[in-house]
């Protein structure tokens, strides 16, 4: 998306890997494409000094129409297996629309101000409504809610007619994305363009957006990294103690039934090579490239565990703590990490992206994803922990499963307003 200034809206690279490494070794036939938003230093002295303007909801309204009916090519992209829709590839589009509305709010008008460096921060939340299906969609959203250099971006994929375009069919997902600007020469934080609130609808949901960003302050300090279970976790630690002891003992009598199973026992794990196909603007791997790699390996383990084809309900919050550099490798670890078992159709599934640097010898977590998946058929097996650190993981899919069901429903009773912008159409 580009405005007659010249400034470009996009999360995807502007330059081609063969121009820069041409770049990078000096070579004079390298070209460079103009863009507000580079991997490399911008010269101070080009640029002025970025001006704050308000704006407001509307300003950032974006949305992208997929007419799959009609375009087989494209639909071709998305196809799965199934002959229904990837919500790996939805994801990917998800974390590139999230960047473009960004960086449209954070846009000062004026082609000469200092660029902005725009991330993912984090992703709140994105909850599956209804089945993807083909059909024509609309994928659309716009800012929310802004901090000082934070934005919290509301987007959400809805069925479309062509013959009917003002109309708004059946909400298919809502993903709520938080993004944060950083000066481009600095790096340091960089405040973004306050907010406008027109009406009151548009003050509930900005209360709604500082209301999360309170929640998501006490979920961390309430983490179980930083302090021990509850009361009530530490009764149901020792409870699982006590069963699972009874299984391994063997002098016990007591045999563990067919219906549960050793969470140890339930691990997959994936590598991939981080190429440059899949860099974003900033010549780093695209989030929402991880975010699609991770399902997919959450979704085969979900399928082996289950024994059938899972429905995906949700993605919990997820943060993103380090770039993914082009040329690493990247481990993936998936477990099933809470299942209740019986009539409970819904589980967890976890997945840890390590990034690993063969010239560094290193090895670093870059992201840890949590995903709820339901069995369509018949209930779930049940997950048994069977060590202390195992428990702590069940201890946290159950959290997220209590809070993730919460959520689902705030987001079914989410009544957001549509911001009609046709200029603002990709």
């Amino acid at each position: 998306m580009a405005l007659p200034h010249g400034k470009i809206f996009t999360v995807r690279p502007v330059v081609s890997w063969i121009d820069k490494l041409a770049s990078q070794h000096g070579s004079p036939g390298a070209h460079h494409s103009p863009t507000f938003s580079s991997s490399s230093a911008p010269e101070p002295e080009k640029y002025q000094k970025r001006e704050l303007a308000l704006k407001t909801m509307q300003d950032s309204y974006t949305e992208v129409i997929y007419p799959f009916k009609s375009d087989k090519a494209l639909l071709e992209e998305y196809i799965n297996v199934a002959g229904t829709l990837r919500h790996g590839k939805i994801m990917e589009d998800l974390d590139a629309l999230a960047g473009a509305i960004a960086y449209k709010h954070a846009d000062d008008g004026k082609p000469n101000s200092m660029p902005l460096t725009i991330v993912t921060a984090s992703v709140d939340r994105i909850d599956w409504l209804k089945p993807l299906d083909v059909c024509d969609l609309r994928l659309s959203g716009h800012v929310t809610y802004v901090g000082y250099s934070s934005m919290e971006i509301f987007m959400k994929m809805e069925e479309f007619s062509a013959d009917k375009p003002g109309q708004h069919g059946d909400t298919i997902l809502i993903a709520r994305f938080t993004m944060v600007a950083r000066d481009a020469l600095t790096g340091k934080a960089a405040q973004v363009n306050p907010m406008l609130l027109k009406n009151d609808i548009e003050k509930k949901l900005f209360q709604m957006g500082d209301e999360q960003k309170s929640k998501k302050r006490a979920a961390t300090d309430a983490s179980l990294t930083k302090r021990p279970p509850t009361q009530e976790e530490r009764f149901l630690i020792h409870d699982l103690f006590l069963e699972y002891s009874a299984y391994d003992d063997p002098q016990s009598k007591i045999k563990k039934p067919d219906n549960i199973q050793w969470m140890a026992d339930t691990k997959m794990s994936a590598i991939h090579i981080m190429q440059p196909q899949d860099r974003n603007i900033h010549d780093k791997i695209f989030g929402g490239y991880l975010m699609r790699l991770a399902y997919e390996l959450a979704f085969c383990n979900a399928s082996v565990f289950v024994a059938s084809r899972p429905i995906f309900l949700a993605l919990d919050e997820i943060s993103f703590r380090k770039p993914v550099p082009i040329g690493t490798f990247l481990a993936l670890d998936s477990q099933i990490v809470y299942a209740e078992g019986g009539n409970h159709h819904s589980f967890q599934v976890m997945v840890k992206a390590d990034v690993l640097d063969v010239s560094k010898n290193s090895r670093e977590t870059t992201n840890t994803f949590w995903f709820t998946f339901r069995d369509p058929v018949k209930g779930t097996p049940r997950i048994m922990p069977r060590t202390y650190a195992e428990s702590m993981l069940y201890l946290e899919g159950k959290r997220r499963r209590l809070i993730g069901s919460q959520m689902a429903g705030v987001s079914r009773r989410l009544s957001i307003p549509n911001i009609p912008n046709e200029s603002s159409s990709s």
